[in-house]
């Protein structure tokens, strides 16, 4: 009986570990991207934190905007939404600008600074996410946002 209580425990604890170190680890949106060099999603439930910079180097780019992506390689149709949050200081008001979407989207909450989308993504199919901030002016490189895909919406 001990043998099999120690061997649960065991199995559990694994399994809490190997869940912790991939589900739940939040990448570091990397510096450049763009819409041909985006940060890339590993799937649902990943998500990046980030910021925004007024001067991007290069001029001829008056603002810092961030892409993302991720392609549906699990073999079939995924429902999902797409969560964003300038959690740090959501007056901000950075947001979602644009999504390119190989299937179906639509935004079910949109408050100040922060945002769900629904989306519906067909196997083998990609979507594109573009952020930036509503005003050129009110950007902040030190406040960061978190951007995520789950299976729930943001929380009003």
């Amino acid at each position: 009986m001990k043998l099999k209580k120690l061997i649960s425990t065991i199995g559990l604890t694994t399994c809490l570990l190997s869940m912790s170190s991939s589900a739940f680890a939040l990448g570091t949106a990397i510096e450049p991207d763009s819409i041909d060099s985006p940060n890339y999603f590993q799937g649902i439930y990943d998500d990046f934190e980030g910021t925004l910079y007024k001067a991007y180097p290069e001029f001829e780019k008056p603002m810092d905007r961030d892409w993302f992506q991720w392609t549906n390689d699990t073999g079939q149709g995924k429902a999902f939404y797409i969560n964003f949050d300038t959690y740090q200081n959501r007056s901000l008001d950075y947001q979602i600008q644009s999504l390119y979407v190989g299937g179906q989207s639509q935004q079910v909450l949109k408050d100040t600074g922060r945002e769900s989308w629904y989306v519906y993504l067909p196997a083998g199919e990609k979507i594109k996410i573009h952020v930036s901030s509503q005003d050129a002016m009110r950007v902040d490189p030190n406040v960061k946002y978190r951007i995520s895909l789950s299976t729930h919406p943001l929380a009003y």
